[in-house]
């Protein structure tokens, strides 16, 4: 995916998006990064044919996003929020939207792969029942079941946006380990406020006011000593005083 000056603003007043350019090349794990509203949420709308730019040029394998059918654009992407709408019914109705036809070992599989599988053993397996929004799941659990169904729909793209924020630890580090895992497969922007989590990013794009700042690895943004550098140590620092595991 190529974004090229890429302008946008929800009522032609406020530029939400000044100018930006981003590159995502196929097979790559870049990170978008920068405080609660810079303007990353409405990159991963903007990819996915949410939000329309107000100018530039957005493109996928090559192909201008305004020439892509929906239908063909959610065969390309997935995006994948912090709050993953999941509904009422079996983990297998939830799973079974992502692909109607997955098979019961697909299923299964996804689910290995975000360490949910033994926890479901436990209960009725994939006729588990979840209520309404999955409330009897923890916020952890319905992420990563969101994350499996994700998996079944098994497209080129992933955008992930905040999608291991406000969890807990555990869930957080085995979600990175699937981001990290899927990006040795597929395309993924991964899109978060936790520097922690994208140090080991091909390209990390730094994002304030709605510009793009910085770019480059987590190694090269440390040595610009710029932005990056500060948000990261300021993260370091908070977390040393919580005690939390980075």
């Amino acid at each position: 995916a190529d974004l090229r000056h890429v302008a946008f603003s929800y009522n032609m007043e406020k530029p939400v998006l000044r100018e930006i350019s981003m590159t995502i090349p196929a097979g790559s794990f870049v990170s978008l990064v920068g405080v609660s509203g810079c303007g990353k949420s409405t990159v991963s709308g903007l990819l996915t044919g949410k939000l329309r730019q107000t100018s530039g040029e957005i493109r996928i394998n090559q192909i201008p996003l305004t020439d892509i059918k929906e239908r063909d654009l959610m065969q390309s992407v997935t995006l994948i929020r912090h709050n993953s709408y999941l509904f009422k019914g079996t983990v297998r109705d939830n799973l079974l939207m992502g692909n109607p036809d997955a098979s019961e070992s697909q299923m299964k599989e996804a689910l290995e792969k975000v360490r949910l599988l033994d926890f479901l053993d436990g209960q009725k397996g994939l006729d588990t029942e979840l209520d309404e929004q999955g409330n009897n799941f923890s916020g952890g659990q319905r992420q990563r079941l969101a994350i499996a169904r994700a998996l079944l729909h098994n497209t080129p793209m992933y955008i992930l946006d905040e999608a291991a924020s406000n969890i807990d630890v555990e869930s957080e580090d085995q979600i990175m380990e699937v981001v990290r895992e899927l990006a040795k497969t597929k395309t993924v922007l991964f899109i978060s406020h936790r520097l922690a989590n994208v140090t080991a990013s091909d390209c990390i794009y730094m994002m304030e006011n709605g510009m793009i700042s910085e770019s480059g690895t987590h190694e090269e943004l440390m040595r610009q000593n710029g932005s990056y550098a500060a948000m990261f140590r300021r993260q370091q620092d908070l977390c040393k005083i919580r005690g939390c595991s980075e």
